[in-house]
């Protein structure tokens, strides 16, 4: 994933770490000078940082107009790609595989609310026999998610011990 150059200065060359929105506009004003309208850079800044949030790259902390950003480990865990000669090309440390772990314990969490769903719906089906034919469709729908989940869950788990069994093989 690529941040853009302003991004980069200010959370990577300025370490710029559990800031407002506010405090980063005000900062990625005074490197690009072109924003006269502070209204128009806050929302290029919050852009910004909605994305590296959902990218897990950014934690939030707080409400409202007091909400904090801060680094995660998973955003330590990255570095400038300098070979590519693109400095806002951010890529993995080899040796950081948290995100992995991450990614599991998210599959985890889904997969445990899909087989919620499929309790529940069973569970319908036999109280109300009369609902199977409408609800047989979505039984099964939400049986395919929980086997397409199982899935991950196993591939991370499995690429994780044998991460760890290579550790502990040094």
């Amino acid at each position: 994933m690529r941040i853009s150059d302003e991004m980069h200065k200010l959370l990577i060359e300025k370490k710029m770490n559990g800031f407002l929105v506010v405090e980063l506009r005000d900062a990625f004003v005074s490197i690009d000078g072109s924003y006269v309208d502070l209204d128009d850079a806050r929302r290029k800044v919050y852009r910004q940082l909605l994305r590296l949030v959902k990218n897990n790259w950014l934690r939030v902390e707080g409400t409202g107009q007091q909400k904090r950003y801060f680094k995660t480990d998973l955003f330590k865990g990255l570095q400038v790609d300098t070979v590519s000669g693109e400095a806002n090309a951010m890529v993995p440390i080899t040796s950081d595989y948290s995100v992995l772990i991450y990614e599991r314990n998210q599959y985890k969490g889904e997969l445990e609310i899909v087989f919620g769903e499929i309790n529940e719906y069973q569970s319908i089906c036999g109280r109300f026999p009369e609902l199977e034919p409408k609800l047989a469709p979505l039984l099964e729908q939400a049986k395919e998610h929980s086997a397409q989940l199982l899935g991950r869950v196993n591939v991370l788990t499995s690429v994780l011990k044998t991460l760890s069994a290579d550790n502990q093989s040094c």
